[in-house]
């Protein structure tokens, strides 16, 4: 149960990807409320429309404003802000892009930000989201992808994709040269929120579009309080 008389944060993301953005919410505010919303029911979102995307994005925002009375919404998914009209919106905060960097993203980004220089791949996302808890498997999936696209030989590369933030190691395992950035750094640099200091643990609400209690699992099994 979220404390009504603490400001509340929520997090949205496609699936289990802007957990890594909640982590570093809850450690900088540990004392806010927190819904994480995956929208699991249509995940991936790299392989949808731009059409759509913006579509899903306003009824988003609107169901978290007006039936959780959130106080601030964070969009922790590269591939929906690309697409959103942030001037909509107040209290929302999107993932920024720099034109001077390379990102590794979706197809979807890469098809929305022409300008800048983007490594896409269609799957990524979608096997670190089915394999997050295998080890192995996370490692052999991402040793293949560096390997693919020659990530090793990039100077610095930003993980242009939250689900890739939670592979941030394993980037840098196989890309010892190579200066790994999370693009919610950037982010994280435009939130400013107050301080509230008191002995309350945060209080963390999940929700779901397609409700599956195995799914909960291991999104509460992958945020840290």
């Amino acid at each position: 149960m979220l404390n009504k008389l603490k400001t509340t944060i929520a997090v949205v993301d496609s699936g289990v990807g802007g957990i890594s953005v909640l982590n570093e919410l809850i450690k900088r505010y540990p004392t806010y409320n927190f819904i994480y919303f995956a929208d699991n029911l249509y995940m991936p979102y790299g392989k949808k429309s731009k059409r759509f995307l913006r579509k899903r994005a306003d009824g988003i925002i609107t169901k978290l404003k007006k039936t959780y009375l959130v106080d601030t919404i964070i969009i922790a998914c590269n591939t929906l802000s690309s697409v959103i009209d942030i001037m909509k919106y107040e209290d929302v905060f999107i993932m920024p892009f720099n034109k001077d960097f390379t990102y590794l993203a979706t197809p979807l980004t890469k098809k929305t930000l022409t300008d800048n220089q983007i490594i896409a791949d269609c799957n990524l996302a979608s096997l670190i989201e089915r394999n997050i808890f295998d080890n192995v498997s996370l490692n052999r999936i991402i040793k293949a992808h560096v390997k693919r696209f020659k990530l090793y030989e990039y100077s610095c590369l930003i993980l242009g994709c939250t689900h890739y933030e939670l592979c941030y190691e394993l980037f840098k395992k196989y890309c010892p040269n190579t200066n790994i950035i999370k693009n919610s750094d950037f982010l994280f640099n435009e939130i400013k929120l107050d301080y509230i200091s008191n002995e309350d643990k945060p209080s963390v609400v999940v929700i779901l579009t397609k409700p599956s209690a195995e799914y909960r699992d291991k999104v509460l099994k992958l945020i840290r309080r």
